[in-house]
């Protein structure tokens, strides 16, 4: 048996610690998915998470740059994306764009665990 984890981070930089302990847990599961049997891990960006686009810290450039060095899916809502005007940050850090109701269903058929920090 095998599983699969999407982590949403809707916290915003009002919530610091924790958006680090979601982008580390994601991290920490991407790199040992394999001997704990997992297909699959990701994490999407929704609401205050959207927002982080705007002025990216170091600690959080950091981890999406390595996400995106190792070709972990990072995603996004495109409306919010597009509604804020982040569509530069987003493609710098590679982060794919859908959106949200159809994240959130793919979740749902696919049989994902879903994680919100």
């Amino acid at each position: 048996m095998s599983g699969k984890i999407a982590i949403v981070i809707q916290s915003g930089w009002d919530q610091e610690s924790k958006v680090l302990s979601g982008m580390n847990v994601a991290k920490r599961i991407f790199d040992a998915k394999a001997e704990n049997q997992i297909d699959a891990v990701e994490v999407f960006l929704f609401t205050g998470g959207v927002k982080l686009l705007e002025s990216v810290p170091a600690e959080v450039d950091y981890m999406l740059d390595t996400f995106k060095e190792v070709e972990f899916k990072v995603g996004a809502c495109s409306s919010q994306v597009n509604q804020w005007g982040l569509q530069d940050s987003a493609d710098r850090y590679g982060v794919q764009l859908e959106f949200a109701r159809d994240a959130f269903s793919r979740y749902a058929r696919e049989g994902y665990t879903v994680m919100t920090f």
